[in-house]
């Protein structure tokens, strides 16, 4: 098949999606595809070029920060990338368009051009989906009539959380939504050994916003009674000042490391040298950050928010806790500090959850069933519907 990618995201700028949305495109080439990606230029990447055989075309975006696009950096894409589209589409003849979000980037699938006469596919990721993030409700409010023509229109439309799919359904009824949820590639590196009294480290990798939740970390690991407990916070943001005053406040600036923007080669070793990870936001679809870690074999402390609960089984591989409940999180967190062997074990179940049932590969091929289906009739297809769903719906838990 020849298939399109359309994301204004692409790494390292950007979240999750974009780091998905990747790795998908190179698995799908790996398996006989061939996969273009019209996507953003940055600094450093305004230049077309080539992936491990993902063609990557790149238009004109002003974007805010690496992980912040803002109204004008949205606008901006898709003015510059409507022809660029066309022009592809026109040259390629694509047998399928792929739009990761439904806003900002589904806007092109109303774009007049070749394009419009091949199916399409939306990947919701959260922001995108109205009811998910307090500070767009008035944007969703206003372009909800755009939004339920863009789902509607497309071919099919998938979330990557159940609860996820449920937000989206309550907003605009009536579509068809199903779920695949990301994936991460496990790595050959060993951990690190812990050495005898040294801290108990916690790794935290999100945008510093208020939906994630870093003022409760933060909070938790002030009131935990385990003094060992350091705090490592990778990332950028606009509440990135407001939470380190709070650690200076909270009498813990010495424990809690702010990092700033990490790529992801030392992300990586991070990962070797953290003895748990932490996840704990408000509201989440299905954190990459996390998934990346259950690779790395680390345990995980995570929220009961979104895709979350898909990942983990409290006291399986990790522990659940109430969004927002800085009590409850600093008990995790110190019970967790304090049982090597269950980091341990937790950790070892999450690398092999990861390995089994959320490699880039599975992820890839539950795509290909949706991209096959958009291109063939019914009948080519000999698939029941009941069969189909139940293989883009991985189950939840952790029964692996």
């Amino acid at each position: 098949m020849r298939l399109l990618f359309v994301n204004y995201e692409f790494p390292p700028v950007g979240g999750g999606a974009a780091y998905a949305s990747l790795a998908t495109a190179r698995e799908l080439v790996a398996m006989g595809h061939r996969v273009d990606f019209l996507t953003a230029a940055t600094p450093g990447a305004s230049r077309d070029h080539e992936i491990d055989g993902v063609r990557v075309f790149r238009v004109r975006c002003y974007r805010r920060g690496v992980h912040d696009i803002g109204i004008l950096g949205a606008l901006t894409f898709v003015a510059f990338a409507a022809p660029r589209l066309r022009a592809l589409a026109r040259e390629n003849h694509y047998d399928v368009c792929h739009y990761y979000f439904g806003l900002p980037t589904g806007l092109l699938s109303c774009v007049p051009g070749a394009h419009r006469d091949r199916p399409y596919i939306i990947s919701l990721r959260g922001s995108d989906v109205p009811g998910y993030s307090v500070n767009l409700r008035r944007y969703h409010r206003f372009l909800l009539p755009i939004t339920r023509r863009i789902w509607h229109r497309a071919h099919r439309v998938l979330a990557n959380s159940q609860d996820l799919r449920r937000l989206a359904q309550a907003s605009v009824p009536g579509v068809r939504i199903d779920v695949i949820l990301n994936g991460a590639a496990t790595s050959s590196a060993a951990r690190s050994p812990r050495a005898p009294g040294a801290p108990v480290r916690v790794l935290t990798v999100s945008r510093l916003i208020e939906r994630k939740g870093l003022d409760t970390l933060i909070k938790a690991v002030a009131l935990s009674s385990d003094r060992t407990l350091h705090l490592d916070i990778a990332g950028e943001g606009p509440e990135g000042a407001v939470l380190q005053r709070l650690a200076r406040s909270c009498g813990v600036a010495d424990r809690v490391r702010f990092l700033g923007f990490v790529d992801r080669l030392r992300l990586s070793s991070l990962y070797a040298h953290i003895d748990m990870f932490a996840l704990v936001s408000r509201a989440e679809s299905c954190s990459m950050a996390m998934l990346e870690a259950m690779a790395a074999g680390l345990p995980v402390i995570a929220t009961r928010v979104g895709g979350n609960v898909e990942l983990i089984q409290h006291e399986r591989n990790g522990l659940l806790v109430d969004p927002g409940n800085v009590e409850t999180l600093a008990r995790a967190l110190s019970a967790l500090a304090a049982d090597p062997q269950q980091r341990l074990r937790f950790g070892a179940c999450n690398r092999a959850l990861v390995e089994q049932r959320f490699g880039w590969r599975a992820v890839a091929q539950r795509y290909e069933s949706v991209f096959r289906e958009t291109v063939c009739s019914p009948v080519e297809m000999a698939v029941e519907p009941d069969a189909e769903l139940s293989i883009l719906q991985p189950p939840t838990g952790t029964d692996a």
